[in-house]
């Protein structure tokens, strides 16, 4: 992409990551978006690297590729102080099936993961059968997205506050090589795509240093560390809420109160609601020409944004390079 101009519609971590790894290939890059940071959907996620063993980016053994990419992409910035990435450990907790503390996309990535043993096991309440102990990274969105988009500016990129209806829309803030959409659910109705999702997700931020250990057990509980706990968790499909369910919050306390009894209604300091952009059948990057547009898609990422942005990015920009290298014929 050296010396083509491009812009990457979308400022939450996709996009910013994705506008970071075209300047790197040389691209003078400009970002178009109406939400920026703590207005994103990025800026609430706990950032912990751990994808679902179900997620799906174009075929299994590309989806592997790219998780690999990124875990050692945030691995080179945690000796960035300032950009939010650091090391974290926790278990993983099953009553169920043992397959539940598995992870195939994990295991061979991470610099640790191992069965729980007796004593850790014992350190939790509730009968539980099965557990995984792993070492993984956090990433804090709360500090990552206002880093990257500081490094982004030091290297000569252009940030414009704008709404994009159409890709037409595009063409009145410059004459562009490519463009990368990297709008999460805005895509739904950017690009008419009816695989868009909206996947409602409610979580508490809690007041806890003492608790350096995430923790996961079953029915989408969860507690994370960071510069507050994030104590989660809900998925409703097909719902655009975004104001704090009081039935949904009492039982993620409740659950998480079993989880963890030393939790203390005390520590509450807000909860918060987002709506992940979630797609069927998967992240979706692939390139289109959209009105004489050379587009790049890179949305979908349900609740593994953070997860996989740098792998999805790091795959965009190899498409826009077929897509802007001269034919052969």
């Amino acid at each position: 992409m050296e010396g083509s101009s491009a812009c990457v519609l979308g400022a939450g971590v996709v996009g910013l990551t994705t506008a970071l790894l075209a300047q790197e290939r040389g691209a003078k890059v400009t970002i178009l978006a109406d939400k920026f940071r703590k207005e994103t959907t990025s800026d609430g996620a706990a950032g912990i690297f751990r994808p679902s063993p179900s997620f799906f980016i174009i075929s299994p053994e590309i989806t592997k590729e790219l998780i690999h990419y990124s875990y050692h992409y945030y691995k080179k910035l945690s000796v960035e102080i300032d950009a939010g990435v650091k090391p974290v450990s926790g278990y993983f907790l099953s009553k169920i099936n043992p397959s539940h503390v598995r992870n195939h996309l994990l295991e061979d990535v991470v610099p640790e993961y191992r069965s729980m043993t007796e004593d850790e096991m014992n350190q939790f309440p509730g009968g539980w059968k099965w557990g995984s102990y792993y070492s993984t990274l956090l990433i804090e969105c709360r500090f990552f997205l206002p880093w990257a988009e500081k490094r982004f500016n030091e290297r000569g990129g252009i940030i414009i506050e704008a709404s994009i209806s159409s890709f037409n829309d595009v063409k009145m803030y410059g004459n562009f090589d490519v463009v990368f959409n990297c709008t999460g659910y805005g895509a739904k109705f950017l690009c008419n795509d009816h695989k868009m999702v909206p996947l409602s997700g409610q979580i508490y931020k809690v007041d806890a240093p003492w608790c350096d250990k995430f923790i996961y057990g079953e029915e989408d509980t969860y507690i994370i560390p960071g510069y507050l706990l994030t104590v989660g968790g809900s998925r409703h499909f097909e719902s655009f809420r975004t104001k704090p369910c009081p039935n949904d919050g009492a039982a993620i306390w409740s659950r998480a109160k079993a989880l963890l009894p030393q939790l203390s209604p005390m520590q509450i300091r807000r909860q918060w609601v987002g709506v992940r952009p979630y797609r069927d059948g998967g992240v979706r990057v692939q390139t289109e020409i959209i009105n004489g547009i050379k587009v790049v898609h890179n949305y979908g990422h349900g609740g593994y944004g953070v997860t996989s942005a740098p792998g999805t990015a790091f795959h965009a920009l190899q498409l826009a390079e077929q897509l802007l290298a001269p034919s052969k014929f």
